[in-house]
């Protein structure tokens, strides 16, 4: 490894960073052949003769496209289609190369994804095998080609059969739990003996789907010298000299002719100048560590979602030699930006947050799960985007990428990147114990090495996690192993401390934040030996936090850590995205055969139940709009379930408790997005269509709330929240307290507050029956039945943060009152789709829900309270349409009026 610390050089190096955005381009001397495209597709038994499947792809989208199998995402047909992954498949094409290509030093054949175990043939002769989907596999066939036609197979073993078969030989030391995944799961065994997408496997939100295929690009390189690989980067301030330090590894390929005239060329675009640098490669040189300054006025600092722009800066590094005229670019952008994960002792235990830029942000987000269970479908593009933008309009700043699933397209980081989205990244373990032989640490080895070379650059990149829930899993003994405690852990410890932290701290050069787990203890993890005592203190790291008993609407359950990176509750997906998965209305009623097929967590459809039979009154089952209610009822339940438990945490921002809870400063809800249609935990169902959940996180992830809730004393608390950069003087807190007959307030009171950058404030705490007396709402539990509070926040006029409420008494026991919403009109404002909308109501309005059914958009706001006889709702629609074909489409529901 060869340092270069010259100032000049580092001047034009300070480009190379944060690799964001990864292409090779070939000219001169260089050539690349791409073989994505149609390939031939059979099985190894010559049963599915005349097939054609596409690269990149998988088995289940080809075999679906040649009509072999309906729908998969529909019916019972994760069950009907378990003997996919249970045969070899066989894909093959001819292709044809040139001689000018076969007179290369170097050719390699290139997967960037191989699903996951394979032979690789070319011209029937094995060239290489491939066993880990998250890896790049680069395979040397210098002698394998010929000029003219030549012929590529790919034989894909069984993936199932292969975890089978490993688990088979690793019995004879000893089991590594869990073996199966629970019954309700419909799923397959032995996914922890394997490098693949976990969840493939099925999991308790997904279906089983063990993907098989090429399912990235693949091309053949042919070089003389040498072509660039990776780009590696990283920024650090130097406070002292106002610059930015950046930290950039070029990693070349490995070459077979010794080159000694390499040149590089790094040229970044800053504000207002390029700077250019061109340097000497040494001779043998395969990795290239360059560090060097950059003025900070020269650049704009990157910041998260919410708290500025997120410039990025376009830098072009350039290999090239005179003897070859070979030229290989990789183009990375750099965002000049830290982040630190600060772990001080803070009353028991130590602070867990991320100081971004050196201010202490809230991290505000979610847990983001495969983008499709196929993996080749994860990589469209329209639909990362969605997903992303949704994200960024709800106000989040952070997204957690789940070790049960895979590490994202680089599209999907290098959005990350363009719109603040900060990524704790997780490596690809979940919810099991796993394997510590050689062979399995060396697989492991290469998978952290690829992916901390393609993924550390980005600016997005918070921190990277070990595994998601594995030391908890170990040291609360799910999975029954306490006799042999020491023997596990010892596996622990060689996997995710020895060899996937070694690993990425040696890519990083220990400059990328790491946890051994999430959740975790952090610091206090690492103190006791990297299994703690108990993973899951709230005075420590972050915690995991799931309770289908107690009541989900009462904050005063809820635990106070440093930071929730998991927690959430279970709705159903609207009726039209249930229809895309049956055609049976009838199929739909909750404890149905098939609803229970689809529901995979166990016991959840009663856990559902139960929280509706909480707070509403469903209809009897016999009438009409029973499944309709269901769907709509859980949904509310599970909106303001998250609400709440997401609006107690911002509370705390600011608060330490005398036991030592408090201080939290994140939450991430779980979870973001589906893979099928199916009761879940998601905010977005499968088609697409937001949930109630979403659209309440444009409200409870605002910049600046005002909240409350009743507290063990029976004291109404309202707080307000503020993640602003600055002081904020003079807002008017407005207390209102209604009568559910009027839609006139029977009190208010208004209240005057200033709020500190970065904090919350509790501004009242009084007694709730003292308020509702006030308001002659009645006495005792009558009172709290006939009454409920209003919040709202404003500043001369103007509004702050999003209304809110407080329900003193669970609203099924409250005097409710039925009213009339309408839809007034609906007109179109603009030529880009979107419309407002007006409604009418006469009297308090819970739960407003709008609907266009088949017309795909999405609403400014949904599931809202209607305290006012007339708003305006825009809508913004995904297609073209008409103010007549959106009004014939359009209706309202309310709480009331579906409870009957």
């Amino acid at each position: 490894m060869i340092h270069f610390n010259d100032s000049t050089l580092a001047m034009m190096i300070c480009c190379a960073f944060f690799a964001i955005f990864s292409l090779i381009n070939v000219s001169n001397a260089l050539q690349s052949l791409s073989l994505n495209g149609q390939w031939e597709l059979n099985d190894s038994k010559n049963s599915y003769k005349g097939l054609t499947g596409n690269v990149p792809g998988g088995i289940y989208s080809d075999l679906m496209d040649n009509k072999v199998l309906d729908d998969i995402f529909s019916g019972y047909l994760d069950e009907t289609s378990k003997w996919v992954p249970r045969q070899e498949w066989i894909y093959v094409r001819n292709f044809s190369v040139t001689e000018e290509l076969i007179n290369h030093e170097n050719i390699n054949l290139v997967f960037d994804g191989l699903d996951t175990f394979a032979y690789v043939y070319i011209n029937n002769e094995e060239i290489g095998q491939s066993k880990n989907m998250f890896v790049q596999y680069v395979f040397d066939v210098s002698n394998k080609l010929k000029v003219g036609e030549n012929t590529i197979k790919v034989h894909f073993m069984s993936p199932v059969k292969i975890s089978e078969d490993l688990a088979e030989k690793q019995i004879h030391s000893y089991v590594i739990p869990p073996v199966c995944p629970p019954n309700e799961y419909h799923g397959e065994c032995n996914v922890n003996m394997v490098r693949k997408m976990q969840a493939s496997y099925a999991w308790d939100w997904g279906p089983s789907f063990p993907s098989v295929g090429i399912w990235k690009d693949v091309n053949i390189e042919a070089f003389n010298s040498t072509i660039i690989r990776h780009v590696v980067t990283d920024v650090l301030e130097d406070d002292d000299n106002d610059t930015w330090i950046l930290n950039i590894d070029i990693y070349l390929a490995p070459s077979k002719k010794t080159i000694t005239n390499g040149k590089i060329e790094a040229k970044i675009q800053l504000n207002n100048q390029v700077i250019t640098k061109v340097f000497d490669v040494p001779v043998h040189a395969t990795n290239i560590s360059v560090v060097c300054e950059i003025p900070k006025g020269s650049v704009h600092t990157w910041w998260p979602n919410g708290y500025g722009a997120h410039d990025l800066y376009l830098l072009k590094v350039r290999y090239s030699t005179e003897e070859e005229s070979e030229v290989s670019t990789k183009e990375v952008r750099v965002g000049f930006r830290t982040i630190e994960l600060v772990q001080d002792p803070l009353g028991e235990g130590y602070s867990f947050y991320f100081r971004v830029n050196g201010i202490p942000i809230f991290m505000k987000g979610s847990n983001e799960i495969p983008i499709d269970v196929l993996p080749e479908r994860g990589q469209d593009k329209k639909k990362i985007r969605r997903l992303l933008q949704t994200a960024k309009d709800s106000h989040m700043n952070m997204l957690r990428v789940w070790g049960g699933g895979v590490y994202e397209s680089d599209y999907f980081y290098d959005l990350a990147d363009e719109m603040g989205i900060l990524i704790w990244q997780d490596f690809m373990f979940a919810c099991a114990l796993y394997p510590s032989s050689e062979d399995f640490l060396e697989n492991v080895l290469d998978e952290v090495e690829y992916q901390a070379k393609r993924l550390s650059g980005h600016a997005s990149i918070a921190l990277f996690s070990g595994n998601n829930e594995n030391e908890g899993a170990l040291r609360d003994d799910w999975y029954h192993v306490k006799q042999n405690f020491t023997l596990f852990k010892d596996d622990y410890i060689k996997l995710y401390i020895d060899t996937v932290k070694t690993k990425l701290e040696e890519i990083t050069h220990k400059r990328r934040i790491f946890v051994a787990s999430s959740p975790s203890n952090g610091k206090k993890t690492d103190e006791e030996g990297y299994v703690s005592n108990n993973p899951s203190d709230q005075q420590y790291g972050d915690v995991h936090y799931y309770n289908y008993l107690l009541d989900p609407l009462n904050p005063m359950i809820l635990p106070i850590p440093r930071f929730a990176s998991e927690y959430g509750f279970q709705s159903l997906p609207v009726l039209e995205s249930w229809l895309e998965a049956t055609s049976n209305q009838s199929d739909l009623y909750i404890n149905s055969k098939f609803v229970t097929h689809r529901q995979h967590h166990p016991l959840g459809n009663a856990e559902i139940l139960a929280m509706i039979h909480r707070e509403f009154q469903l209809p009897e089952v016999t009438n009409e709009r029973y499944i309709e209610s269901v769907i709509y009822f859980s949904q509310i339940i599970q909106a303001l379930a998250i609400k709440v438990q997401t609006e107690y945490y911002r509370i705390h921002r600011s608060i330490l408790h005398p036991d030592g809870r408090g201080n939290t400063m994140g939450a991430l809800y779980w979870q973001l997005n589906d893979v099928w249609v199916a009761p879940t935990w998601s905010g977005i169902d499968f088609a697409g269509r937001w949930k109630m959940l979403q659209y309440y996180t444009q409200d409870f992830f605002a910049p600046v709330i005002i909240t409350g809730f009743i507290n063990v004393q029976n004291q109404l608390e309202v707080y307000v929240v503020s993640d602003l950069l600055i002081k904020t003087f003079s807002l008017s807190a407005r207390i209102k307290v209604f009568n559910w007959n009027s839609l006139t307030p029977a009190i208010e009171q208004n209240i005057t507050v200033d709020v500190e950058a970065g904090s919350s404030k509790l501004i009242i705490a009084e007694v709730i029956h003292s308020l509702l007396d006030n308001a002659q709402c009645g006495s005792g539990s009558e009172a709290t039945e006939n009454c409920f509070i209003h919040l709202s926040l404003d500043k001369s006029g103007a509004q702050v943060a999003p209304d809110n409420y407080v329900f003193p008494a669970k609203i099924r026991d409250c005097n409710v009152q039925d009213s009339n919403v309408k839809i007034t009109s609906v007109k179109k404002i603009s030529t880009n789709g979107t419309y407002s909308i007006e409604l009418t109501t006469d009297n308090i309005a819970l739960f407003v829900w709008l609907d266009s059914h088949t017309i795909p958009g999405r609403f400014s706001e949904n599931g809202f309270l209607q305290v006012v006889k007339q708003r305006t709702i825009f809508f913004y629609t995904d297609v073209e349409t008409s103010e007549a074909e959106l009004s014939k489409e359009l209706t309202v529901i309310t709480a009331v009026n579906y409870s009957k």
